[in-house]
């Protein structure tokens, strides 16, 4: 058995490395466990969720004011009662995240993400081409996001601990939760070897973060590039297969960087339609 841990992606230098111009993950040593890891393949829930994006979300504008709001209610405090309340939200957060409720909502929301991105294999008008006789689909992470957000919040909101929560901390769980689910897979760095299970009929196979498919006004900060799915053999691909394979991702990464923005972002509406 083998896991992958993972820190925040866009604070501790993952994206270092580089194979054929295309970004890919390097894990550093000092990257702290994240709320979710990659064991046999699957992405699965940490067991609760980790302090330091909390604490970072607590500096936003978001944070700060939901902060304000919860010290309103906290009486006198030697230290202040801000602090007070940013020890009582995240007391609450943490709790919920190990209950039995929030521990089957993460894993829910994680398994909900990776099936949408092989529901999205079969969209219109998204990159592929067959190798081995099977398909290989480009599927950006902002679509595969955009699709599957509202699943993800419903899902974690049916625990009570995140859905009794004032709408600016749902928000914070909701969102870091998917990006969280998507950093595992991608520090995973899953291969033809060693993919990553996206379904029953479909896996991960590689991911690449920059390639800009649509402005970040519409998708979020944090969901560039896209995920390479593969249609999931019977069989281990054999060495020419793979090799195949491996031709086939690299023809689409050249043809995807030739595309102009407009035209990317045309194909993810078009997809998305």
């Amino acid at each position: 058995m083998s896991a992958h841990t993972h820190g925040d992606p866009t604070k501790d230098g993952i994206f270092q490395g580089s194979a054929g111009g295309t970004r890919v993950a390097v894990a550093s040593r000092s990257i702290p466990m994240g709320w979710f890891k990659v064991i046999d393949g699957r992405v699965v829930y940490s067991g609760r969720i980790t302090r330091e994006p909390y604490m970072q979300w607590t500096t936003t504008a978001a944070g700060a004011a939901s902060l304000a709001e919860r010290a309103k209610t906290v009486g006198f405090r030697l230290f202040g009662r801000t602090r007070a309340a940013r020890k009582q939200i995240w007391r609450e957060l943490d709790e919920a995240s190990r209950s039995a409720e929030g521990r089957d909502a993460m894993q829910a929301a994680a398994d909900l993400y990776l099936r949408t991105l092989s529901t999205l294999a079969y969209a219109q008008g998204l990159p592929r081409v067959t190798a081995a006789l099977r398909r290989v689909v480009l599927v950006p992470r902002a679509l595969g996001a955009g699709r599957a957000r509202p699943d993800v919040h419903a899902r974690l909101a049916q625990c009570r601990g995140f859905g009794d929560a004032p709408p600016a901390l749902q928000q914070f769980v909701f969102e870091r939760a998917l990006l969280e689910v998507d950093a595992a897979a991608r520090l995973a760095r899953p291969s033809i070897d060693r993919p990553v299970d996206s379904s029953p009929e479909w896996i991960l196979v590689a991911s690449d973060t920059a390639v800009q498919w649509v402005d970040q006004i519409w998708s979020g900060a944090g969901w560039t590039g896209h995920w390479f799915v593969y249609e999931r053999p019977r069989t281990p691909p054999t060495r020419s297969e793979r090799k195949e394979i491996e031709r086939a991702m690299a023809s689409l990464r050249a043809s995807v960087a030739s595309i102009p923005r407009e035209r990317r972002q045309a194909l993810v509406k078009l997809a998305a339609g």
